[in-house]
């Protein structure tokens, strides 16, 4: 009797410590960056360049004392991608570092693994992080709003049915 109310108790505990992607969404992006908004109201992102072979797409970069650290670790470089100056990805360099991985794990629920594009990720249903090593003692964690493609397409089809209607 001890034995199934000792396997109840785990069964729970472990169910409720394990994350899904609705930790990942609600987040919605790496700490005051959130997905599809306008990066332009952010004061720690400077603009860097435009994108020239996607005409709309900018990057940002963040400016000198701001996010510098993620806890203790250091931040070696924050990228922010954007179209019509909403950040649809969010590329942060780190350095390796075993307390940020478990503490992705722990907010994020067990990191997934991709045999063919071997790629380590979390998953939600409006965001994906990856988490890849990097040059030397450094990796790369990746935000992505899965959204961006849908409003490019419409920004296209729009610009398409512009262009027709001139005929």
């Amino acid at each position: 009797m001890r034995l199934v109310i000792l396997f109840i108790f785990l069964s729970i505990s472990t169910i409720t410590l394990a994350q899904d992607g609705s930790e990942l969404d609600r987040r919605n992006g790496f700490k005051d960056i959130k997905l599809l908004s306008d990066v332009s109201t952010l004061a720690g992102l400077d603009y860097w360049k435009a994108q020239k072979e996607k005409p709309g797409h900018d990057l940002y970069k963040r400016n000198k004392g701001a996010y510098q650290e993620i806890g203790n670790v250091k931040v070696y470089r924050l990228t922010v991608y954007t179209y019509r100056n909403l950040a649809y990805q969010i590329e942060v360099i780190t350095e390796k570092d075993e307390k940020l991985f478990r503490s992705l794990e722990k907010a994020f629920g067990k990191i997934k693994f991709s045999m063919g594009s071997q790629i380590s990720y979390w998953q939600g249903e409006h965001v994906k992080l990856t988490y890849l090593p990097d040059s030397g003692n450094k990796i790369k964690l990746t935000y992505t709003a899965n959204g961006i493609n849908k409003i490019i397409a419409a920004d296209k089809k729009k610009a398409v049915d512009s262009l027709s209607s001139e005929f």
